[in-house]
């Protein structure tokens, strides 16, 4: 996954995307081609409210506060996430720190999302929220990618399953 959001490089094998064979060298070639990863571990700013997090690095530092925080509550919308684009990082929850990692990969345009160990620190009832926004963004055309060693979660949201071992393909199914 560190690979295919241009962390690592790949030194064999073949990537592609939309059909089309790709060569990604950075995370700025991943987010071109649409694909964003939420890492376990979280990287935000702590000091920072969500929006900011959220543009950080993009041409939306550009629009001002008012038309950011409307995109921002567009895209919330559009996949039924909920935060509050003034709230400050130190004062939110895990899940919502989470929400904020999602919504940047989504303002920046990702239509291919990777979750490693995506509720390695939610509740049970966080994680059913999570797996219905899931759903909702597998609905409007999203492809995600999610990292977990719990096999009840890969049989309640995956339709496919790859199985890896010391980092080879054991089998798709």
């Amino acid at each position: 996954m560190n690979m295919l959001s241009g962390i690592y490089h790949p030194d064999g094998g073949s990537i592609f995307v939309g059909g089309q064979e790709v060569t990604i060298n950075s995370p700025v070639d991943a987010t071109k081609l649409g694909i964003g990863m939420i890492h376990q571990h979280f990287k935000l700013v702590e000091a920072f409210q969500a929006m900011d997090n959220i543009v950080m690095g993009t041409e939306g530092r550009k629009l001002g506060a008012r038309a950011t925080s409307a995109k921002i509550r567009e895209i919330c919308d559009k996949y039924g996430l909920e935060i509050d684009p003034e709230k400050y990082v130190y004062d939110m929850s895990v899940s919502e720190k989470q929400t904020v990692e999602i919504l940047k990969v989504l303002y920046k345009g990702a239509q291919i999302l990777i979750l490693d160990e995506p509720t390695a620190v939610l509740t049970p009832q966080e994680t059913d929220r999570l797996f219905a926004i899931l759903r909702k963004m597998k609905e409007k055309g999203c492809a995600i990618i999610i990292i977990t060693h719990k096999l009840q979660e890969v049989l309640s949201i995956s339709d496919r399953v790859t199985i890896l071992r010391k980092g080879r393909s054991i089998e798709t199914v």
